[in-house]
C-alpha cells in the first residue's frame, strides 16, 4: 500500500513538473519581441524588426531565403505567391520519375521574375497518381509516388494557409501534371469563398495547357510530326525542359552512346542545340504563364460580394 502511494506521488509530482515546463515553455513562445526560431532576450537577431545583417537575397524560392529576405521581399511589395506542383511518375526508359518536379522548378523561377513582384514555395512533388493498392493509373510502374486526393487537396490548403500568414496578397497555383489540375481547382475555389479575396487564391490553368503550345512551337521549327511518335511518355518538349535543368534527368550521355539519342523522330545528339529549344520552350510556357496571372489578378479579382480585390497588382 505504501508503495502504491509513492508511486501515486512520484506520478504527480512528474504531471506536474511537465505542467509547469510546459507552461513555461508556452509563455516564452507567446513572447511578442521573439520571431525567427529563437528567444529574442538571448539574441537579437531574434526579435522583431532586427535588420537583416545580410545583403538581400537574390533567390525567388521561399526554401533558400532566410527568414529576414521573405519579411523584407514581402514589405518590398514580393506579394504573390507561386505554389508549384510536379509529380513522380513512369516516363519511359529514359526520363528520370521526377519529370514533372525538373521541368515546374525552372517554370516557376522563370515566372516569378517575369513578374517581378512574386516568390515561389518549394514544388510540391506528391500529387494524385492513382489507386496506390489498386495500382491504378501511373500507381502500376515501380518508383511512383502518389498520394489520395483529399491529402493532395490538404497540403495545398496548409501550404496555402501558411503563406496567408506572411502577409502575400496573390495565392496562384500551378501544376505540370494532369492529375494535379483537379485538386488545384478544388482548393482555390474553396480557399476564395473563404477568404473573400483577401488574399485572392488563383489556379491557372494556362500554364498546363501551355503544354500544347509547346509542342507546336516545335513543329514550326521543324522539330517532329504529330504522326510520328515513339509511343512512349516522352517528347522532344519534355526532354529539352528536362535538359535545362540537367541532361543526367534524361540520361543524354548514356543514350548518346547506345545510338538512342532520339525521341519521335527528333536527334538530341546535339546537346547545346536542345538546350536551346528547352530554353526556348522555357521562355514560351513562362511567358503565357505570366500573361494569364497578370490579366487574372487585374480582371478576375474580384470578391463573391462585387466588390473591388483588396489588393490591386
Amino acid at each position: 500500500m505504501k508503495n502504491s502511494r509513492k508511486r501515486f506521488l512520484a506520478y504527480v509530482c512528474f504531471c506536474g513538473g511537465f505542467i509547469f515546463a510546459v507552461s513555461a515553455g508556452a509563455q516564452e513562445d507567446h513572447d511578442p519581441r521573439s520571431i525567427g526560431g529563437g528567444d529574442c532576450a538571448k539574441n537579437a537577431y531574434n526579435c522583431v524588426g532586427a535588420p537583416n545583417p545580410l545583403p538581400p537575397s537574390d533567390t525567388v524560392w521561399i526554401e533558400e531565403m532566410t527568414w529576414f529576405d521573405v519579411r523584407d521581399a514581402v514589405a518590398g511589395g514580393k506579394t504573390t505567391v507561386i505554389i508549384p506542383a510536379g509529380g513522380i511518375e513512369p516516363n519511359g526508359p529514359w526520363i528520370a520519375l521526377g519529370k514533372h518536379d525538373y521541368i515546374v522548378r525552372p517554370s516557376c523561377e522563370a515566372i516569378a521574375r517575369k513578374l517581378g513582384n512574386a516568390l515561389c514555395a518549394p514544388v510540391v512533388p506528391f500529387v494524385p497518381e492513382g489507386d496506390m493498392d489498386a495500382k491504378t493509373g501511373h500507381m502500376k510502374s515501380p518508383g511512383t509516388i502518389g498520394v489520395r486526393e483529399e491529402t493532395y487537396e490538404a497540403l495545398l490548403t496548409d501550404i496555402a494557409h501558411s503563406v496567408k500568414a506572411h502577409g502575400f496578397h496573390h495565392i496562384i497555383l500551378i501544376g505540370d501534371h494532369g492529375g494535379d489540375e483537379d485538386g488545384m481547382k478544388a482548393v482555390a475555389a474553396r480557399l476564395q469563398d473563404e477568404w473573400k479575396f483577401q488574399p485572392a487564391v488563383f489556379y491557372i490553368a494556362e500554364y498546363y495547357k501551355s503544354w500544347d503550345g509547346a509542342v507546336a512551337l516545335l513543329y514550326k521549327k521543324g522539330l517532329g510530326k504529330a504522326e510520328v511518335t515513339d509511343g512512349l511518355h516522352d517528347d522532344p518538349t519534355v526532354t529539352g525542359l528536362m535538359m535545362i535543368t540537367d541532361p543526367k534527368t534524361v540520361r543524354w550521355k548514356e543514350r548518346v552512346k547506345i545510338g538512342k539519342a532520339t525521341i519521335d523522330g527528333v536527334s538530341i545528339a546535339n546537346e547545346q542545340k536542345t538546350l536551346q529549344w528547352g530554353r526556348e520552350l522555357l521562355e514560351y510556357r513562362a511567358s503565357v504563364t505570366a500573361d494569364a496571372i497578370t490579366r487574372t489578378i487585374a480582371g478576375q479579382a474580384k470578391t463573391i460580394a462585387g466588390q473591388a480585390d483588396p489588393h490591386p497588382p
